[in-house]
């Protein structure tokens, strides 16, 4: 349990000013919605919110003190700091800090999601598992997410993402993990980024904060990480994992891939066990996520049995790769949280390998600046040689992906979209349909659409 904290010793951490009475909390809030008991408000900022606006509403719900940029008058407590934001990050170092337990830090351009929750559910069969929720995996989730660890867990799954170039190094200065893992390096928010060798220093900053005697954990088919490899060969723990290569201390052989279960034996340095994932069309991407996070736990402890089964109790993703079965020969996969190239890339991969009809529906791969049209072009050449029976695209770019092919063709509108959507679905008896295309194109409500018109 969170112990109390006075205020002055909070102001100590975030190096503020306390105006108002010393009085102890013991949680904090960004929300004014969600005040729990002897709660702090920290009011967050940012380009199109402002948590000032909202202390009115926090005190109302019961907030006991307030952390801001400039004085308010209010007749609660308050502490005063040059940025919220970064009083928020101290106050989850100081969190951090005081955990003795194993802190596990998961960053990647995809897959990281997956393997938290494929490693969460390996630990949490045992031990009381603390981890990152929903999108919680920047530099305000994660001091969020810290300053609710307690010694009464036996560990922290910690997903780091980032959009630009100090990102993961401020996030993982928090974190300070045990255990470092990325999962794999490829052309995603290239806008903020701009070179891929920039998302490579960027990634490999995680393990610039390993504590000592801290494990790297290093995806051995990744290219991107070969130089990353041969800087830590001199002073961390490494361990590696590969989908089939022998040198690697993790790796897989007899890989069977069936329409709703994927299995294969895993290879280890202590031997080897029977893995089993029962999910609806997965493909080789869920082997490596799930060859790393065999890695992770085997670094914290976790025995071969134990990944095993905490394995196949896995449960898909909401958006990502998540399978709605409308009957037996009839799948929507929502893939809709989020795109990146490699991302697409594995999601047509997947679909081609379904019986019956298979239907894409695309929309913007954003983030990617320059590179927007390039990638766009690729993911156009790639549909253009596949299988795919049918391609729409919806959104300013992705236009170009179903441009000069008889199979595609591009909306402007989600509803004649999906009208034209469903006229060609009635009359098959077998297909599948995969949605995908980054967050700020809310692709989850075109499935919405069409789930409303197939209940009719």
């Amino acid at each position: 349990m969170n112990k109390l904290i006075s205020l002055k010793k909070i102001s100590k951490i975030v190096n503020g000013i306390l105006i108002g009475n010393d009085i102890k909390i013991i949680n904090f809030s960004i929300n004014s919605r969600k005040i729990k008991k002897k709660c702090m408000f920290i009011a967050i900022y940012g380009k199109k919110f402002d948590g000032h606006h909202f202390i009115n509403d926090a005190i109302k719900n019961g907030a006991l003190a307030i952390l801001v940029n400039k004085y308010i008058n209010v007749n609660i407590p308050q502490i005063i700091v040059l940025d919220t934001i970064l009083g928020l990050g101290k106050l989850g170092l100081w969190k951090r800090n005081q955990f003795t337990n194993n802190i596990i830090g998961i960053t990647g351009s995809s897959g990281k999601t997956s393997v938290k929750e494929m490693t969460v559910s390996i630990l949490k069969k045992k031990y009381k598992t603390i981890f990152t929720k929903k999108n919680m995996n920047n530099h305000i989730g994660i001091p969020l997410t810290l300053l609710n660890l307690t010694n009464k867990y036996r560990y922290a799954v910690i997903e780091i993402g980032g959009n630009q170039l100090n990102d993961i190094s401020y996030t993982s200065s928090l974190v300070k993990p045990n255990i470092a893992i990325i999962n794999n390096i490829s052309e995603s928010h290239l806008e903020g980024f701009k070179s891929l060798k920039n998302i490579i220093k960027s990634k490999s900053n995680i393990f610039n904060y390993l504590t000592d005697k801290g494990t790297a954990i290093i995806n051995y088919d990744d290219n991107n990480q070969k130089k990353i490899l041969e800087k830590l060969n001199y002073n961390k723990n490494i361990l590696t994992f590969s989908l089939n290569n022998k040198k690697a201390n993790f790796f897989s052989k007899n890989i069977i891939i069936l329409s709703n279960k994927i299995q294969f034996i895993l290879n280890s340095p202590i031997g080897e066990i029977l893995i089993q994932l029962f999910l609806i069309g997965g493909g080789i991407h869920n082997i490596n996520n799930a060859l790393a996070s065999a890695a992770l736990s085997f670094a914290v402890g976790s025995s071969l049995e134990e990944i095993s089964n905490g394995l196949k109790y896995f449960k898909p993703i909401q958006g990502r790769m998540y399978p709605i079965i409308i009957n037996h020969n009839k799948l929507i996969i929502n893939d809709t949280y989020n795109a990146n190239p490699n991302s697409v890339n594995i999601a047509i991969n997947v679909l081609k390998n379904f019986p019956g009809k298979k239907i894409l529906v695309i929309g913007d791969m954003l983030e990617l600046g320059i590179y927007t049209s390039f990638y766009h072009q690729k993911i156009k050449n790639l549909v253009f040689v596949s299988n795919i029976d049918y391609i729409f695209s919806i959104g300013k770019y992705s236009k170009c992906i179903t441009e000069n092919n008889i199979r595609a063709k591009h909306f402007s509108n989600k509803n004649l979209l999906i009208n034209e959507l469903f006229i060609i679905i009635k009359e098959l008896k077998n297909y599948t349909i995969l949605f995908k295309g980054s967050r700020k194109n809310k692709m989850e409500i075109l499935i919405n659409i069409l789930l409303e018109k197939l209940k009719c």
